[in-house]
């Protein structure tokens, strides 16, 4: 039987945290088997407030905390945890639409695929920056030269998987750089994941946006020096 996980990596976001989970909590019974919540570290009120909001819901919600690392590592904690089929890994930022669950979800019950991401449309009404939208479209189209796949929009946040393929993932990325380590793991085990297009809200930096130039810089350096220098061992 499949059954669906979402891990929610969760640093300092008592701003979205309430919304979120009523979110989550609104979705048709039985999509969502367990939410893994990953405390990485949160120094304001989001874990008090997260308490609150689960209580109020009939989710198998799950609290792990641990000291900050950045998302790949809140999402090796978050995993370990998890004992459905798969894992969807969600941003607890509300910039990717909850009801978007769904539409991944539904591409492997129907058989499609055991793999799924979104893809966001960076138009004038769903874009941080013009910059920030072209980074993307850089990282997207250098993983495409560098490893001959198309990934539309390798750094969307939206990554359904297998809970076993996600568990045996090396975590040798850090931070940001599980969206690029996720697509590699794949591709050395030739897999090819299927892609369906999410509503994108940006938020602002006053609202909490995190990714920067230096973590995009540090994305592009790993993919290069992986696929060029072979640093790692075979996955």
């Amino acid at each position: 039987m499949k059954t669906l996980a979402v891990i929610i990596p969760i640093y300092n976001e008592a701003r979205s945290i309430p919304k979120l989970v009523q979110e989550i909590s609104e979705l048709p019974v039985g999509v969502v088997s367990e939410v893994i919540f990953v405390n990485d570290g949160s120094t304001d009120d989001t874990v008090k407030l997260l308490e609150e909001a689960v209580s109020k819901t009939h989710l198998n919600f799950k609290i792990v905390s641990k000291k900050n690392g950045g998302k790949a590592s809140a999402i090796q904690a978050g995993v370990k945890e998890v004992h459905s089929s798969h894992s969807l890994i969600l941003d607890a930022d509300l910039e990717l639409a909850t009801t978007d669950i769904l539409r991944l979800w539904d591409v492997v019950l129907a058989g499609k695929s055991e793999t799924v991401f979104g893809y966001r449309s960076f138009l004038a009404q769903s874009s941080f920056t013009y910059r920030y939208a072209k980074g993307n479209h850089v990282i997207s189209n250098l993983y495409g030269l560098l490893f001959n796949a198309v990934i539309t929009d390798i750094m969307c946040g939206y990554k359904l998987v297998p809970t076993p393929m996600l568990q045996s993932l090396p975590f040798k990325f850090k931070k940001y750089a599980i969206e690029i380590e996720i697509p590699i793991h794949l591709w050395e085990n030739k897999i090819r994941p299927y892609e369906v297009q999410v509503e994108y809200f940006p938020r602002s930096r006053a609202e909490g946006k995190g990714i920067t130039v230096h973590d995009a810089v540090s994305i592009i350096t790993s993919m290069i020096f992986y696929r060029l220098f072979k640093f790692h061992k075979k996955w």
